[in-house]
């Protein structure tokens, strides 16, 4: 914003130093309780609209198309396979500290599914869209997204 009369006086930064202690719990919801079950169980679960024949995963409560809930019956375990639809390399931390290893997030189409699914991209040297990859668990699961380790070139 440009320097007004209106707003002139509100272009200098105070900084006050301190801390404020933020706790919050996070709620996953009905969907997403279900598929961290899932990855729990080792299982991918989405769910499809019986209304447009559309499948998410993550699953979702109702349909971002043509708005049907998506009941019970709707969830299925989807395969643990799918397509490397784009990546990218990531060299620093969320604070922007560099990275010892740069590692890959990328966005899989997983098989019979119609959205894409962000996780990391491991054990590959060389990725290439296109190519076909496949789910990679880790021993210890507790119902979480870091249940699954990523997903690995095949």
């Amino acid at each position: 914003m440009l320097p007004t009369k209106r707003n002139a006086k509100h272009n200098s930064v105070r900084e006050v130093e301190g801390s404020f202690p933020i706790h919050f719990h996070y709620t996953a919801g009905i969907s997403t309780e279900k598929f961290f079950l899932g990855l729990k169980e080792k299982k991918i679960l989405g769910n499809t609209c019986a209304t447009c024949n559309f499948t998410y995963l993550p699953p979702k409560i109702f349909c971002e198309d043509c708005f049907a809930e998506l009941g019970n019956d709707t969830y299925k375990e989807v395969p643990q396979t799918g397509i490397l639809e784009s990546y990218t390399e990531i060299y620093y931390d969320f604070r922007g500290d560099k990275l010892e290893t740069p590692y890959f997030l990328a966005l899989i189409k997983v098989d019979e599914t119609d959205t894409m699914f962000y996780h990391k991209l491991i054990d590959t040297e060389n990725p290439k869209i296109g190519m076909k990859v496949s789910a990679i668990w880790n021993d210890d699961r507790k119902g979480s997204i870091h249940d699954l380790n990523g997903f690995k070139g095949i």
